[in-house]
């Protein structure tokens, strides 16, 4: 008995043989982040009061993948007081009488902990989108601490390589 193939099959393994050699992209180790929203709305806390919560949320590609640290990560250069105990950095920005200005630390600068993002597998390429959000506690005797603002960001890996810093859009609460 023999065996042929149609021609539409013929075509159809052709283009899943091609299919399968596509080139590896080869990504910097240094991870690399782009700005891609920043959502503000009225909500409530955990004990009801009112709040700004903002969501920044950017994309983010790192060719090794070592974004991000886990629970244990608390010692070493990781240790509590250590400047890589945290690895995602906000820092704000304040729009007032048409003139931007960044809101010193510590109330200005926002540090967080990306958790350990790296994926299993041989291609330890991490391509991501990340959010984290700020809230805003207000009340009338407590106004929000102003009224257009921006963020500029960056993230740090494992291997304390600092990615480029990005900015948001200008927002109006």
């Amino acid at each position: 008995m023999k065996f042929r193939l149609s021609i539409p099959v013929k075509c159809l393994a052709i283009l899943l043989v091609l299919a399968g050699c596509r080139k590896v992209v080869d990504y910097p180790d240094e991870p690399v982040i782009s700005f891609t929203s920043l959502l503000s709305k009225d909500s409530t806390d955990v004990l009801d009061n009112p709040v700004k919560r903002v969501t920044l949320t950017f994309h983010l590609t790192d060719g090794n993948g070592d974004i991000g640290l886990g629970l244990t990560d608390t010692v070493g250069p990781f240790n509590k007081d250590s400047a890589f105990y945290y690895n995602l950095f906000v820092q704000e920005f304040k729009k007032e009488n048409g003139i931007l200005t960044q809101i010193p630390a510590p109330g200005g600068l926002k540090k967080y902990r990306i958790p350990d993002l790296t994926p299993t597998g041989q291609n330890k390429t991490l391509i991501a989108d990340i959010s984290v959000t700020i809230e805003y506690p207000y009340s009338g005797s407590t106004p929000l601490p102003f009224n257009e603002f921006l963020y500029e960001f960056y993230v740090v890996d494992r291997s304390f390589n600092i990615s480029n810093k990005d900015t948001t859009s200008l927002t109006i609460w």
